[in-house]
């Protein structure tokens, strides 16, 4: 250090290049020391895009550990673009009146995204636990619920695209009854469900092969899990001109306290010698 406080006390009457042959000199001897650059990877929030007060009664810790949580709105950095369109820091200010509208059209959001019946559980809390920053126009809450919706599509078609090969082919038992299973999503828990039904076929001289003709007793049921399954709606479709029945079944899954409303459709096919896979 006293070596380069020396080399720095340069007289008045250096001359430029004088001056740079010193500065140079010291750099030679005590190289400076670049400082590392750090690359920030924005975090994403998986399914925080609803409103504080809306709940999110579907996030499970683990298979057999499910909890709620209320899921807040919070854009990620990856979406800064889209955020001026879809979120607004102003705080709305609202009459008793318009908050009464306002929380009616909330209800309604989550009413018609309810009836999708997809796996999910959403509701909205009493307009008395809203705080003021809260209350958002009713179309940055649809958005809000929707991209809530799709994120959750998208995990599910992830985790049954990555179940598929362990579902075993369909049966059919000596009483006629063909079963054949496949699994339902329920946000970080998948269930497998049996589908039951009573196939008759029929042989078509045109196409010189056995069709469906018709089907009966349709049921489902839980295969190997806790919880219950309660079937609530079905109804079968025949279709490729006899060759398979696309059944669309509807029901309630209960599992320690938590219900879901869920959708799903099955398909059976009929080969020409009469067996269904």
């Amino acid at each position: 250090m006293n070596e380069i406080k020396r080399q720095l006390q340069m007289k008045i009457g250096d001359t430029t290049q004088q001056q740079r042959n010193v500065i140079r000199k010291i750099n030679a001897q005590h190289p400076t020391r670049s400082k590392k650059k750090y690359v920030f990877i924005p975090a994403t929030v998986s399914l925080a895009l609803l409103v504080a007060t809306c709940l999110f009664v579907f996030s499970f810790k683990g298979v057999g550990e499910p909890s709620t949580s209320t899921m807040h709105a919070v854009p990620t950095p990856l979406e800064e673009e889209q955020v001026d369109t879809f979120e607004s820091n102003e705080v709305l200010t609202l009459t008793e009146e318009q908050k009464r509208q306002y929380h009616q059209q909330y209800v309604e959001i989550i009413e018609k995204a309810m009836e999708k019946k997809i796996g999910i559980s959403i509701g909205v809390s009493p307009m008395e636990e809203f705080k003021e920053s809260d209350w958002v126009e009713p179309q940055v809450f649809e958005k809000r619920i929707q991209a809530g919706v799709d994120a959750f599509l998208a995990t599910e078609r992830e985790k049954l695209a990555a179940m598929s090969t362990n579902l075993k082919p369909a049966v059919t038992n000596p009483n006629g009854e063909t079963m054949k299973a496949r699994y339902l999503y329920f946000s970080d828990i998948l269930i497998n469900i049996g589908v039951t039904a009573t196939f008759d076929t029929q042989y078509n001289s045109e196409k010189d092969r056995l069709l469906f003709s018709e089907v009966d007793a349709i049921s489902t049921k839980l295969v190997n899990h806790r919880g219950t399954w309660d079937q609530t709606f079905q109804q079968a479709t025949i279709l490729d001109g006899g060759r398979t029945y696309r059944i669309y079944i509807e029901g309630i899954f209960n599992y320690n306290g938590l219900t879901f409303e869920k959708a799903f459709t099955i398909e059976f096919h009929c080969d020409e010698f009469g067996k269904i896979y």
